[in-house]
């Protein structure tokens, strides 16, 4: 089927499956015993048919960035199941959240819980927020650390008093907090160990501030497998550890709205990105294969910003009989780009291949084109196509050169 969506729509192209992105947000769903209410990350893939798809799932939206919050509310998701996180909020993302009434503004710092407060104050509102809080714990199996540490998210927690951060401020309404520790997290202890820990720190500053929570974002980091050496997240034994922790804090204060958020666990494992072999070539005893889509599409596949180059999993789709082919060669997948660094795979195991040939790059739904330079070179965004009841869709059309060159706009010049 991939094959015919690629010669269909053409490549390169991010190909989507309903039915993966269905499935992991039951496995939250379930993972949580229903009692925290699960939080889309739009950074992870802003597609606003992924973002229609996960509403229709029963997810709400976390939003970082004006687009984001508009493709929220595009899509339908009510304000009070819109949360807006970020370390640097411009004064106009701040004001659409709050003349939506969303139903939290994460503030990351002292400054920015004045600067919301003024904001609210001219709108003659008051502002919903959660403190986002940098804890003295981290999370010991996350690939990315981003609580714990030195970090430009949140505010550390031995900054705070006994008193409450918001009591100098009129115009804001402290519902919670918020702690979000680190990312990729394939253990399953280590997650549950983290979110006890918030749900520890959560009850002492409530008893701290005197303040009852209405609200606790507990983050997410739920990880998917990327390479060889990495096992799935168990979700069944994530939900043995977690149920017992999410019950016992609704028991004690049941009103309190617990929030997990998720981008990268709902979406990853539903995309592959497609690209066409445009040549085949040798190179000081290499083989390469040079495709149409490369890191202008799908940067993270290069391994940028890792100490260590590890293949994305990829596999040729023109041949599917492709396991059971004995000989097989190791290519050196490259993109269009006139940089060395648009190197998408190393060494990567495939059967002969042939110009007018596909592959893919698997666990591709999340953070691809929206995180990858794709106007390097002036290709533009990739088509992105969504698999919904059977049916390809689709969702997002090629950048043409047209829509590349029609924001940009030439200088005045004197006439010789």
């Amino acid at each position: 089927m991939l094959v015919e969506i690629a010669k269909n729509f053409g490549t390169p192209l991010y190909v989507y499956d309903s039915k993966v992105i269905e499935e992991r947000c039951q496995n939250l769903t379930m993972a949580t015993g229903g009692f925290a209410d699960i939080f889309y990350s739009l950074k992870a893939n802003p597609n606003i048919a992924i973002a229609q798809l996960l509403k229709a799932c029963g997810a709400n939206a976390e939003v970082c960035s004006l687009s984001e919050l508009m493709t929220a509310l595009e899509v339908g998701f009510v304000p009070e199941n819109i949360i807006f996180v970020g370390p640097c909020k411009s004064n106009e993302e701040i004001t659409l959240a709050l003349e939506c009434n969303i139903y939290a503004i994460v503030c990351e710092s002292v400054h920015e819980l004045k600067r919301v407060d003024e904001l609210a104050q001219k709108k003659g509102k008051i502002a919903s927020i959660l403190l986002r809080i940098n804890p003295d714990f981290y999370v010991e199996k996350a690939p990315l650390k981003m609580g714990g540490v030195p970090s430009q998210f949140g505010v550390d927690l031995t900054e705070l008093t006994i008193d409450s951060p918001v009591q100098n401020f009129s115009h804001l309404k402290l519902k919670g907090i918020h702690v979000y520790n680190g990312t990729r997290i394939l253990d399953a202890e280590g997650l549950a160990k983290n979110m006890e820990k918030i749900f520890a720190l959560a009850e002492r500053l409530s008893e701290d501030w005197e303040l009852e929570f209405e609200c606790l974002d507990l983050g997410g980091g739920f990880g998917v497998p990327y390479f060889d050496n990495e096992k799935a997240l168990d979700i069944g034994r994530l939900t043995e550890l977690l149920v017992p922790l999410f019950q016992k804090s609704k028991q004690k204060n049941p009103q309190m709205r617990l929030i997990i958020e998720s981008g990268r666990y709902l979406v990853a494992e539903s995309g592959a990105f497609i690209s066409k072999v445009c040549d085949v070539k040798q190179s000081h005893g290499e083989h390469f294969l040079v495709t149409d889509g490369g890191m202008n599409c799908h940067m993270a596949a290069t391994g940028i910003g890792a100490l260590l180059k590890r293949n994305f999993p990829i596999v040729t789709l023109s041949h599917p009989e492709a396991r059971e082919i004995d000989h097989k060669t190791p290519y050196n997948i490259t993109g269009p780009l006139c940089t060395p660094g648009d190197l998408i795979g190393r060494d990567v195991m495939l059967p002969k291949m042939k110009v007018g040939d596909y592959v893919a790059i698997l666990v591709a739904g999340a953070y691809g084109p929206s995180a990858s330079p794709v106007l390097f070179l002036s290709h533009g965004h990739p088509a992105e196509v969504l698999i919904y009841k059977g049916e390809a869709q689709l969702i997002r059309k090629k950048d043409s050169a047209n829509n590349i060159l029609q924001n940009q706009i030439k200088i005045k010049m004197e006439e010789s």
